[in-house]
């Protein structure tokens, strides 16, 4: 008797769960469905009332308009350039600076390393003036170059890479420089190759980070054919009239490659989640 009223409990427990879970999905899912169906829809069905879920008719216009916008093409290609400058260098600096506070001792290792960590708890709000007035000296407003400048060296990534990297056995490192290989052979051959997880998680996020900058882009350029979608996005909203079914194709365009590469990477970003809950 009492086992079978443990298997009920936890039956309960297990619907209970399943309830909760998906009621999480559809709290999340459904501002992205809404965006996509309204995207659809003509502005007249947007603001009646009672309102619908789906369109009465597809109407394609909003993308027509996106499309064939002046610069909203520039915007994206823009995003892309940046976010991908962006990924590539920060990946690239965040896997040199954690494989050296990984595998390496050196003198005021732990102060450098919680200097780091400070960094990332200091909000870029409170120095964006002074990075402005960097930026400027080095003649980067209104350039790519000004645009991924505070972004090219993440703090997050370096103690991303520096936590997943300590996970590797040191065995693997010492039997590599006893057969006489240098440190660029081991990062390479060794430590990067059984990083490829935490590498593919962190770049999506600092992709994703990047693509989805506003505050920044907004303060060094000023030209607009350098905008980023981002603040393309705000320029769609005229000064009397608010298209929303505009918006909502802008929306759903600037989200399009984010998903891409989701479901390129999704199996890369399970192993990521996976081996950042192994205890080295």
């Amino acid at each position: 008797m009492k086992q079978g009223a443990k298997v009920r409990k936890n039956d309960c427990s297990d619907y209970f769960l399943l309830v909760c879970f998906a009621m999480l999905v559809i709290v999340t899912v459904f501002p992205l469905f809404w965006m996509l169906v309204t995207s659809f829809k003509t502005q007249v069905e947007i603001m009646q009332i009672p309102t619908t879920i789906f369109p009465r008719t597809w109407f394609f216009g909003s993308y027509h308009k996106i499309f064939h916008d002046q610069f909203f093409p520039r915007y994206f290609l823009n995003t892309c350039i940046t976010s991908t400058i962006i990924t590539c260098v920060a990946v690239t600096v965040s896997a040199l600076i954690g494989y050296v506070f990984a595998k390496f001792n050196f003198p005021f290792k732990t102060l450098c390393f919680y200097a780091i960590l400070a960094t990332i708890m200091v909000p870029s709000e409170s120095f964006v003036v002074p990075l402005y007035d960097i930026v400027r000296k080095l003649h980067g407003v209104n350039t790519y170059f000004g645009l991924v400048f505070p972004s090219i060296i993440s703090s997050f990534g370096m103690f991303f890479m520096k936590q997943n990297m300590e996970q590797i056995p040191d065995a693997l490192v010492e039997a590599a420089k006893i057969d006489g290989a240098g440190n660029w052979y081991i990062l390479g051959k060794i430590i990067l190759p059984l990083s490829q997880s935490a590498l593919s998680v962190l770049a999506i996020l600092l992709f994703l980070i990047a693509w989805s900058d506003y505050f920044w882009p907004l303060i060094i350029v000023s030209k607009k054919e350098m905008y980023v979608l981002e603040i393309g996005l705000t320029l769609l909203q005229d000064e009397y009239i608010t298209d929303y079914s505009v918006i909502m194709a802008g929306c759903a365009v600037a989200l399009l490659p984010c998903f891409v590469l989701f479901l390129i990477f999704r199996r890369n970003i399970m192993e990521g989640i996976a081996m950042s809950g192994i205890k080295g």
